[in-house]
């Protein structure tokens, strides 16, 4: 038997060689910097909170939402001095690590918005999770928490375990 004559099957060869056989010359192409836009926050985010909303219709809260989450830090001895209150809708196509690049957080806490659009894994309401070491927890919309007294309650539990109430 001739080796001139040897056909080796493709799928036998790709078994036999997961690298190149010939070195291939490596380029490296630098990745570009994603340049973010001045992300703009109510409060002063002196405990390094940041609260994310989703709210189109408004700057960031109607009133009667905005009296319900001062009532919800007031609980938690949090006032609007000691967050960073961020409405996402201003900012499509960011997620989480980059507004985590612009504020200072040690807690995260985003009301109803999709964790996949902040690149979270999926999320169980009022469950805190975890992102590069910070607590995160995901929760309703404000305005479904101010009509239903059994989330509320949840939240209240979440905020319990995110800070350590």
């Amino acid at each position: 038997m001739s080796l001139e004559r040897l056909q080796l099957d493709p799928f036998l060869l790709a078994q036999m060689y997961h690298q190149p056989i010939i070195p291939e010359e490596i380029i490296v192409v630098p990745a570009e910097a994603k340049v973010l836009p001045e992300i703009k926050y109510l409060g002063e985010n002196q405990k390094n909170i940041l609260l994310l909303i989703q709210n189109e219709s408004e700057a960031y809260l109607s009133e009667e939402t905005f009296n319900l989450l001062a009532n919800i830090l007031n609980a938690c001895k949090l006032g609007m001095q000691d967050v960073a209150l961020v409405n996402a809708a201003n900012y499509p196509g960011l997620r989480l690590q980059d507004y985590l690049r612009q504020i200072p957080a040690r807690q995260v806490i985003y009301f109803a918005i999709d964790p996949a659009k902040l690149g979270l894994p999926p999320a169980q309401p009022y469950q805190t999770g975890s992102f590069t070491g910070i607590p995160v927890l995901y929760s309703d919309d404000l305005q479904l928490i101010a009509t239903d007294k059994a989330l509320k309650g949840r939240l209240w539990m979440g905020l319990k375990q995110l800070f350590g109430i």
